[in-house]
């Protein structure tokens, strides 16, 4: 069979969703190109603040490829703005220039928090047009651009992540619970188009998962260790998830095997919250 082609978008963060997704696909042999908008991915309002975690050498998306090559993977970057129609195009047409074809979309990239996590009487209205351009109008364009050559294959695998917030109520959070239940609706209407065509559409809405976008609070003082320990001991599991959890799902959507499996939310949030103390093995 001729070598799977995937391109991932939201892959700068060196401890990111995307960068792990890609891995996972280049480990089962899938040609990947990986994306952002800036290499080493957009930061958000605590992140521009505090910094992030310890980065080393790292260069994003440049040394993501590098890394992937290293372990005898397939990979190369674009960069592109997900929300703007030229970039979208763009960011499809390299895949397709560089590998002949293109089988697998995940549509990891989003919006970074910031204003938009607000009261509605408080988020600036450029803001929430921002989060909804870029989370579902971002997945549309990109969407809108590989259909067409997946048809013409008759494959094709498009993951869009979502959200658990654009299914269950999340205070302050309008603006991205909105952007995220509309990937949720674009995700279903879309699977049906294109179903026959051997291309199935699915969405994964993880719950908490251990990235540096996971604390929202711009207080330089909050121990996002610590805070990731509270949290974890109310989530049924008792850990919170990782970005190499997501990665395992994408990877069997994206799967042969995962033919059957259309037009669904997939939700990863480790059982889910509990107000009541967890039963523990002891």
């Amino acid at each position: 069979m001729t070598t799977r082609v995937a391109l991932v978008t939201g892959c700068g963060k060196r401890d990111g969703m995307g960068q792990a997704i890609a891995r996972n696909l280049a480990a089962s042999g899938v040609a990947v190109v990986v994306s952002d908008r800036v290499p080493t991915g957009v930061l958000n309002q605590r992140q521009e603040k505090v910094g992030l975690p310890e980065q080393g050498s790292w260069r994003g998306v440049e040394s993501l490829v590098e890394e992937i090559t290293k372990d005898g993977g397939t990979a190369s970057y674009v960069l592109g703005d997900i929300g703007a129609e030229p970039d979208a195009q763009e960011m499809v047409d390299t895949a397709v220039e560089r590998h002949g074809r293109l089988d697998i979309l995940v549509n990891g990239a989003a919006a970074p928090q910031g204003p938009d996590r607000r009261d509605v009487e408080e988020v600036p209205l450029e803001v929430f047009d921002e989060v909804v351009r870029i989370n579902l109008r971002g997945t549309f364009l990109m969407s809108r651009f590989a259909v067409p050559i997946m048809r013409r294959q008759r494959w094709g695998r498009i993951v869009n992540i979502s959200s658990l917030a654009g299914l269950s109520a999340a205070a302050r959070s309008t603006a991205y619970s909105a952007s995220k239940a509309g990937v949720i609706g674009l995700t279903r209407s879309l699977a049906m188009d294109v179903a026959p065509w051997g291309i199935t559409v699915n969405a994964i809405c993880p719950g908490l998962v251990a990235t540096s976008r996971a604390i929202l609070s711009d207080d330089p003082d909050v121990d996002a260790d610590a805070e990731m320990e509270r949290r974890a001991q109310s989530i049924a599991v008792g850990w919170v998830g990782l970005p190499e959890d997501i990665a395992a799902a994408v990877g069997y959507l994206t799967s042969e095997g995962g033919g059957y499996v259309t037009g669904q939310t997939l939700v990863l949030d480790g059982g889910g919250f509990t107000r009541f103390p967890a039963a523990r093995p002891t």
